[in-house]
């Protein structure tokens, strides 16, 4: 595998700028959220905020080496990739090999730290049907063609299922979907999955007690509020105390031990309380334009020849970034069904961090010297512009 060492441009300067602003507001938010509990707990006020830091680094890391290594020459790996995913997703359901949370085996453990293979699939998922799509972009309008994907699309689902591990693979599906549009897959062709996962969703939901106490205290949580609807709850309290301008910055009174998980899942409802309207918009927004930049990288790389492959990794890259923000801000807002699902480069997580920045550098590599034009782009065989 080559790495590249000439003509190599700069990675564009938003989307940079962007990663960073977003990746140091975490890191204050993260300690904002979770010294007082991290005290209590460890010791120490630092703890969580110093392993972020780590994590931040190993994963600045990796983003420097996928935004120097030959996609191209990449693309080799895209079937092996795929395949080392799938193992490991399988191996964390071994018994005894996994680690199970909170009634989830979904987790390996590396003596002090654990990984989720799962943020890992997400990775190899998108490059290999970026590799796999630009091959065959030509043969999608044939339903049969779109047989494979949707053989790998039920193996990755049933390991997620597994893992109880609904939000990932709604994530997930949503991205195959979007990628297989933008490669040329007549929209009609897309009302097939479609009609197949949403009847399967409801069916895995009504068969997990633990589901359906999450979808009634979704629907109205003060139904049960010391229990399926606690979390929610205190969340709305945290995000209504913020009001406009916010309570200020350590200030917030919700992650005293009242709302759980203050540092990981709903870290934006600290944010919320803590820095009110105005700055709980601002993270939205920075979101937003990181999410439209991403997409504008596509369109412009989809416009060289034999870009398309860049293009829907590019597309798909963002789109895992997107849908999981928003993903997130859905759950902590009561706008969505409570799921695990982290806000990405802002809340605490070592195996979350680590492989979006290295997604990141990936989307970095394909910016570089690609010149963003202000007209709409199209990716090539889609009808979806950037």
């Amino acid at each position: 595998m080559s790495f590249k060492t000439k003509n190599l441009g700069s990675p564009d300067f938003l989307l940079f700028f962007l990663t960073v602003v977003l990746m140091v507001s975490g890191l204050i938010m993260i300690y904002s959220a979770s010294a007082i509990l991290a005290h209590d707990r460890y010791g120490s006020s630092y703890y969580f905020f110093l392993r972020q830091l780590l994590w931040i680094t190993v994963g600045c890391a990796g983003m420097w080496v996928a935004y120097r290594i030959d996609l191209e020459a990449l693309r080799a790996l895209a079937i092996p990739g795929l395949f080392l995913g799938v193992l490991l997703m399988a191996a964390v359901c071994v018994p005894g090999i996994g680690r199970t949370v909170g009634g989830a085996q979904r987790w390996f453990r590396l003596g002090p730290f654990s990984f989720q293979p799962s943020e890992i699939m997400k990775i190899v998922l998108v490059f290999y049907l970026a590799d796999s799509l630009d091959r065959r972009r030509k043969m999608l309008d044939n339903w049969q063609s779109l047989i494979p994907y949707g053989v790998i699309t039920l193996v990755w689902a049933a390991l997620l299922q597994k893992q109880h591990d609904l939000g990932t693979l709604v994530l997930l599906g949503l991205v195959t979907l979007l990628l297989l549009i933008l490669a040329g897959m007549p929209y009609i062709f897309g009302l097939v999955p479609l009609a197949v996962s949403i009847p399967a969703i409801i069916y895995l939901v009504e068969s997990a007690s633990y589901r359906m106490k999450r979808i009634s205290a979704f629907l109205n949580p003060w139904d049960d509020p010391q229990g399926a609807g606690f979390q929610l709850i205190q969340s709305l309290i945290a995000v209504g105390n913020g009001g406009i301008t916010g309570v200020g910055l350590s200030n917030s009174t919700q992650k005293l031990f009242y709302l759980p998980a203050p540092h990981t899942d709903f870290i934006f409802a600290v944010i919320s309380e803590e820095l009110g309207l105005w700055g709980a918009g601002g993270l939205v927004f920075l979101f937003g334009v990181f999410v439209l930049r991403g997409f504008k990288v596509a369109g412009a790389v989809s416009q060289r020849e034999g870009g398309t492959f860049q293009a829907l990794l590019a597309s798909g890259i963002t789109a895992l970034i997107g849908f999981q923000a928003i993903m997130n801000l859905g759950v902590v807002t009561g706008l969505l069904p409570t799921k695990g699902i982290p806000l990405p480069l802002i809340s605490y997580g070592g195996s979350s961090m680590v492989f979006t920045l290295f997604s990141i550098g990936l989307l970095f590599n394909i910016s570089s010297g690609v010149k963003l034009v202000s007209a709409p782009s199209r990716v090539p065989g889609s009808a979806v512009t950037a």
